[in-house]
């Protein structure tokens, strides 16, 4: 094997193209699992194989890049990894057969959000099984491909090197704007995959040629530095149901042609790269050889994004952690309304605002009901009131891109606090057919406000000199494993949490335990304490609402009632005597308006902020 990694020193060596990719231009659709081919249409596979071994390739890949347990776990293919790994090879070396063409098994990333792995030795664990089904097929390398972490990526070495040492071949993807996750330098993190044990480093993919030698110059070469580079076509076009990608071969061999000037070795592609672009690839590299001098890496000057700190006057908001230190704070919740009549919700506002509530808190459609976006009611709260709004973010109905907009929106209109959830499900909501995203759960959303406070957005692009959001989190009481729920707590605040409020508490008891589990945590704690309106009210929140437990002497005791009045004054006398409880052990609450009647709350507001 060390013949290739010869070659790869001495000459430019010409890769292939995706063949999941060549599969889905040949009219396979996006919902099959292109390596389950391996197994029930292996001819497919290696027609594809053997395509870009007849245009020239010198290095194939096999059909293996989403053959992890997790990404086949969405086939039902999860127990044939080590079958579809295995197979994966043995079709690509049956196509190289004597040609002197050497076979790489691909590996891509496991598929799991890192906010979800739990510990690293479980993702070690996917990468390692994958890479055993490769390895007993007989490939020549391992080529772990188009991962955006180098976390990841490192993890992956890790377990590959756990089996054999065949030489590694590592390259990482990056966005439209050729960053990083945490704003890395390529260069910092290229040596230390070097330094872990990868033989070739490189790029895979990029948006293209052109941006792919962009990348490349930011990645140091010279002799004993084995670089490669695997674009894409360049972007593709979305046409009635399918991604398609312009056709031009000669355009894209010429741009890699300049590729071996900064150092590369081997040219390969991704998406859109077909056997055709490898022969063109091919005619114009042969006979090329890799520049030998050394060359520093040069990172590129980038304009920062600039957020403005607040809505054009220059006035920060106050923290209501720093009000926190000073005395009692009472944040209240205020749900906007399900139509346009803005003029119940204002009332109410208003209300809580003169009965002193230190800020409003705005719900994100919470129980994925629809409402009046909370950034629009927290912005109209704010010029009708001068109130500070605590604004509620789940990761529900926005991507990865839409999360962060909303965020770069809150600071250059002067918001800065954002309580981090995850959200209720669209399905159990009154839209049951809109999609749930979920690119990221609240550990991930954590991980994005940090980002950018500290001036970055998540794909390492500067955005100037930071937002100064106050990231609030949220804690589950009532959940059936307390002692988890305070292990994820101390998980958030691991992510940069800066304060907690908690799903409403019925429980005098349940008040004390949570002093005592988060005193020592020492982080600002708001109690969550909501009044029930009937026996009807109570006992959709005790069955039906995800968190929340009321106890069977309240239900019993609120059923025994009347309906109407004396029902919902029982239910604020519960809430009053849970709110004079908190004031003993907590200088911070959050209550919770029962749908916009804020009569129930704003006597509360009062009395625990009166408490001495």
């Amino acid at each position: 094997m060390a013949n290739l990694l010869e070659a790869l020193g001495s000459r430019i060596v010409v890769g292939d193209g995706a063949v999941a990719a060549y599969l889905y231009a040949e009219g396979v659709p996006l919902g099959r699992s292109f390596e389950g081919f391996n197994l029930t249409e292996p001819d497919r596979v290696s027609a594809a194989h053997r395509a870009y071994l007849e245009a020239g390739s010198e290095v194939i890949a096999t059909n293996s890049f989403a053959a992890g347990r997790f990404s086949l776990q969405r086939h039902g293919l999860e127990d044939k990894v080590n079958e579809i790994n295995w197979k994966a090879a043995k079709l690509a070396l049956g196509e190289v057969g004597k040609s002197g063409a050497w076979v790489v098994g691909c590996i891509g990333p496991c598929g799991i959000p890192q906010a979800e792995w739990g510990a690293a030795h479980g993702v070690e664990a996917l990468f390692r099984q994958q890479a055993g089904g490769l390895l007993d097929g007989g490939v020549h390398a391992i080529l772990l491909q188009s991962f955006s972490d180098p976390k990841e990526l490192t993890v992956a070495m890790e377990a590959v090197r756990e089996l054999h040492h065949l030489p590694i071949f590592a390259l990482l993807a990056a966005g439209r704007e050729g960053t990083l996750p945490g704003g890395k330098h390529w260069e910092e993190s290229t040596r230390q995959l070097r330094e872990a044990g990868a033989e070739v480093i490189g790029v895979a993919p990029a948006f293209g040629p052109s941006a792919c030698e962009g990348l490349m110059k930011r990645i140091s070469s010279g002799p004993g530095k084995l670089l490669a580079a695997y674009p894409d076509a360049g972007q593709p076009e979305f046409f009635e149901g399918r991604y398609l990608y312009a056709n031009h071969p000669q355009y894209f061999a010429q741009r890699m042609a300049e590729l071996p000037a900064l150092g590369v070795n081997l040219l390969g592609g991704g998406s859109g790269v077909s056997p055709a672009h490898i022969r063109a690839l091919k005619a114009k590299v042969g006979g090329l050889k890799p520049a030998t001098q050394v060359r520093a890496a040069v990172e590129p000057k980038r304009e920062a994004i600039q957020i403005s700190s607040g809505a054009g006057e220059g006035k920060k908001e106050e923290s209501i952690l720093d009000r926190l230190k000073k005395e009692r704070i009472a944040v209240v919740e205020l749900d906007s309304p399900r139509g346009l009549d803005m003029g119940p919700f204002l009332k109410a506002a208003e209300e809580l605002v003169k009965a002193g509530a230190t800020a409003l808190t705005l719900a994100d459609n919470s129980l994925a009901i629809l409402r009046v976006a909370n950034t629009a009611a927290a912005t109209l709260l704010r010029e009708k009131f001068g109130t500070t709004s605590l604004i509620h973010l789940a990761c529900r109905d926005k991507n990865l891109i839409g999360l962060q907009s909303e965020l770069m929106g809150l600071a250059a209109l002067g918001h800065r606090h954002v309580l981090a959830l995850t959200g209720d499900p669209s399905k159990f909501g009154d839209h049951p057919g809109a999609t749930s995203v979920y690119d990221v759960n609240s550990l991930g959303l954590i991980d994005l406000i940090r980002q950018l406070n500290e001036g970055r957005n998540s794909a390492g692009r500067e955005v100037g000199k930071g937002a100064e959001f106050v990231i609030g989190v949220a804690f589950s009481p009532n959940s059936k494993n307390f002692d988890a729920q305070v292990k994820k707590l101390e998980r958030k605040m691991e992510k940069g949490a800066h304060f907690v409020m908690t799903q409403p508490v019925y429980e005098l008891e349940m008040i004390r335990k949570m002093k005592d589990a988060l005193g020592p945590l020492g982080i600002p704690v708001l109690v969550g304490v909501m009044p029930v309106v009937s026996a009807r009210n109570a006992e959709f929140l005790h069955h039906e609402v995800p968190g929340i437990s009321i106890p069977d002497r309240v239900r019993e005791k609120i059923r025994s009632l009347p309906e109407g009045p004396a029902q919902a004054e029982y239910g604020r006398e519960v809430a009053a005597e849970l709110a004079r409880e908190v004031a003993q052990h907590f200088r911070g609450i959050y209550l919770i308006t029962p749908m916009v009647r804020s009569g129930m709350t704003a006597p509360i507001v009062q009395e625990f902020l009166k408490t001495k």
